[in-house]
């Protein structure tokens, strides 16, 4: 592993216990964060594995370690320990781990966690998130102990639950971090593990320039503010000029106090401290106040656009591209992306990394967060905002930026954090390698990525099974058709048609998740339905709803449903282009929507889809 020390073993709770070694959470950590969904994920995943087999190992992740201080993976190591306070009940030997985690400098909530296996009342801790983890897990015990064996699945848990323990190197000075937390928590932060990368990596490998490298790294890492806005004075064709004059820039042959020089006066708040610092620990640097992800949420409100990365996704996602392809190859991409084991994926990928390495990758995370800035889309902080793009090409016929917009959207909404990379690294690559692109080959180079995608390949086209029946490929061709649907209408410019502003204002929302019927699930000994026995489960029968409406408005009648499309238009925002389309082909009478009429729907639709791969955008 490029130097980081892998042990051989496999942890167990088991093996955990039966070793006198104590693990410690060391103040520089932040404190415990998980939330119900996340616990509730991962309780589910155990369970989907326990009962696949019972002897096969849940492989919860990595451990990262400096001594006995746990570095990366605290998250996880303290929700095992929740997960334990519950489970001794069920599987006496799980009351070892309550000894097993030292919390530095935090002995209340050492204490909270010690109260929590004395089994004290919930009440007392519901207001600490320990106590709330610990709740969520009683619920949830609660909800599926009719249909689990609690017992057998407490003892799987203890014996299969696995980490994996990298250690590493002793340039990570624990005493450093804890002087930089210090520091910082003076100011109200909390210290990321992008800002233990950049002082222990990225600034203590070089010898020189660290103030105008950190600069750099300070205004890249705010990922929700563009580094070039708009002034008050500039016009949009201004800020175009802006963008391309420093993205063909040849920014890696000027001299630094040069490049110092013109970047200052191109991007809106680059600024290199004058003060002398050369960073040779963390002790040495001040704490500033700047930490975006500090303040980053999950969930957005109000208006406005934030980033579609957080910067440790960005930070990954900079490194898969500095990777060459042989390295590429070996990646296990769930492991890479995953931004809670930031340290470990940077230290094995960097371990050989010089100063000239560093610099480069400052400099590259300069010039890709540029080309993303202006031609990836951002998304609205509220569901009712429309997505933004800096990239502003208009056209009157054919793709324009809008197209560009768009089929960003529903890509970004088909991926996740650890899937962003299948598009986003390959759509930046393009324009490194490429000066002035027309909005023309934009969309076809998204639209060859997405087709490049494996599970996304037209071959599942020629399977029905692959495509109906539901599932995740069936969300993604469905998906696939209301983009394709939309760009077909949104080619004609019909304004005066009344439909085309109908789908025009269709957009694609994370919440737009669930597959919904049209000719309902329960249809047997139903009054005025026909039993369609597994047709109804067809693609043709298939749209997507939101999950949040269609878990309040489970097997509605068909009339309800051609109903809910008659609200949506006279608001302008359909959920499902795929129902519109429905609806005007049986002019939304309940018995027009027959078996026969389905198929043939069906058969038109699978057509759409099928030559969306040609890419033929006349």
């Amino acid at each position: 592993m490029n130097g980081i020390k892998m042990n051989k073993n496999k942890y167990t709770p088991e093996i955990i216990c039966s070793i006198p070694k104590v693990y410690n959470i060391p103040i520089y950590q932040r404190l415990f964060a998980w939330d119900k969904e996340n616990i509730n994920q991962l309780l589910n995943d155990l369970r989907n594995q326990f009962e696949k087999s019972d002897n096969a190992p849940y492989y919860i992740g990595m451990l990262t370690m400096h001594g006995d201080d746990i570095v990366d993976g605290q998250q996880r190591f303290t929700v095992l320990l929740l997960i334990a306070s519950v489970f001794q009940q069920y599987f006496p030997n799980w009351s070892k781990m309550k000894e097993k985690l030292h919390l530095s400098a935090r002995p209340d909530d050492e204490n909270i966690l010690q109260k929590l296996f004395d089994e004290k009342p919930i009440s007392e801790l519901i207001n600490h998130n320990m106590g709330k983890g610990q709740k969520t897990i009683l619920n949830w015990i609660e909800e599926v102990k009719k249909d689990l064996d609690i017992k057998a699945f407490a003892k799987y848990v203890y014996k299969h639950c696995t980490f994996f323990i990298a250690s590493l190197p002793d340039t990570y000075i624990s005493k450093d971090l804890n002087k930089y937390f210090e520091a910082m928590n003076s100011t109200g932060r909390n210290l990321e593990n992008h800002e233990i990368v950049k002082v222990i990596k990225y600034l203590k490998s070089m010898s020189s320039e660290q103030n105008f490298y950190n600069a750099i790294w300070n205004i890249v890492s705010d990922m929700d503010k563009p580094l070039i806005r708009k002034k008050s004075v500039e016009t949009e064709s201004d800020l175009r000029d802006r963008y391309k004059l420093v993205m063909h820039h040849n920014l890696d042959s000027c001299e630094t106090s040069d490049l110092n020089v013109f970047l200052t006066e191109v991007l809106n708040d680059f600024s290199v401290s004058e003060k002398d610092n050369d960073y040779k620990s963390i002790r040495e640097l001040n704490a500033n106040g700047h930490n975006p992800d500090v303040r980053r949420q999950d969930k957005y409100f109000g208006e406005g656009h934030h980033s579609m990365l957080s910067f440790p996704e960005f930070l990954l996602q900079i490194l898969y591209i500095l990777l060459l392809d042989n390295k590429r190859k070996e990646v296990n991409v769930n492991e890479f992306f995953d931004v809670h084991q930031l340290l470990t994926t940077i230290s094995v990928y960097t371990n050989e990394w010089k100063e000239y390495d560093w610099k480069l990758f400052g400099m590259e995370m300069l010039k890709y967060r540029l080309i993303y800035d202006y031609y990836v889309i951002r998304i609205p902080n509220s569901e009712i905002g429309d997505y933004d793009l800096n990239y502003s090409e208009t056209k009157e016929s054919g793709v324009d930026a809008s197209v560009i917009s768009q089929i960003q959207s529903y890509l970004y909404v088909d991926s996740s954090s650890k899937t962003y990379y299948r598009w986003i690294v390959p759509f930046l690559e393009f324009f490194k390698n490429n000066g002035d692109i027309s909005s023309d080959e934009i969309f076809k180079e998204l639209q060859v990525i997405d087709d490049g995608i494996d599970e996304h390949s037209q071959k599942f086209l020629d399977d029905e099974s692959s495509y109906s029946f539901g599932g995740r490929r069936t969300v993604y061709f469905l998906r696939r058709l209301d983009f394709y649907l939309w760009f077909k209408n949104h080619k004609t410019k019909n304004t005066s048609d009344e439909s085309y502003s109908i789908i025009n204002n269709f957009k694609f929302k994370q919440s737009i998740n669930s597959q919904e019927h049209l000719h309902p699930q329960n249809d047997q000994d139903r009054d005025g339905y026909e039993p369609w026995g597994n047709a109804k489960h067809k693609f043709g029968n298939l749209f997507l709803i939101s999950s949040s409406f269609n878990s309040s408005q489970n097997d509605d009648t068909i009339n309800t449903k051609f109903g809910r499309i008659e609200d949506q238009i006279i608001y302008s925002k359909i959920e499902s282009i795929k129902l519109y389309l429905i609806t005007e082909l049986c002019k939304y009478q309940v018995g027009e929507w027959s078996k026969d009429k389905m198929e043939q729907h069906q058969e038109k639709m699978i057509e759409i889809l099928c030559k969306s791969y040609l890419h033929d955008n006349n």
